[in-house]
């Protein structure tokens, strides 16, 4: 049976912060993930894959950017060189490869898209905040 899914409705009922649940793939190639954030994420990059996010409550969602960075250690030193602000109805890319850091303030529902296999923390993979979703291909 084919059913439309209720962005604000889903992500409310995500347990937890920072914890990514699968929404639906498209293609068999691209997934499309749900959260609810608070607070600051760690510095990651997506070697492979460009990550799509859309605010869909609270906020705003800051995207820290540090785009001269090539490790998370190095934006880590270094900071952002750029933030993005997204409220409510916005979305923003991130670039393949950009060392990045969303930050929120307040609980925020977002929703990303990103390559089916991508996980949260990309090039720091195994970190304590990383969360391996089923995408059910």
């Amino acid at each position: 049976m084919h059913t439309a899914i209720n962005l604000r409705e889903r992500t409310a009922n995500v347990q937890g912060f920072w914890n990514s649940e699968h929404l639906l793939t498209l293609d068999q190639s691209h997934s499309l993930k749900i959260a609810n954030v608070k607070g600051g994420f760690i510095w990651h990059s997506h070697p492979n894959t460009d990550e799509m996010f859309y605010c869909v409550s609270g906020g705003p969602l800051r995207m820290e950017l540090c785009t001269t960075a090539k490790t998370p250690q190095d934006a880590e030193k270094t900071g952002p060189d750029e933030v993005v602000v997204l409220n409510v109805g916005d979305v923003f890319s991130v670039p393949r490869g950009m060392q990045h850091r969303p930050v929120a303030e307040n609980e925020t529902g977002i929703m990303m898209i990103e390559r089916v296999g991508t996980v949260n923390t990309g090039d720091r993979e195994g970190d304590e905040r990383t969360v391996y979703v089923d995408e059910k291909v």
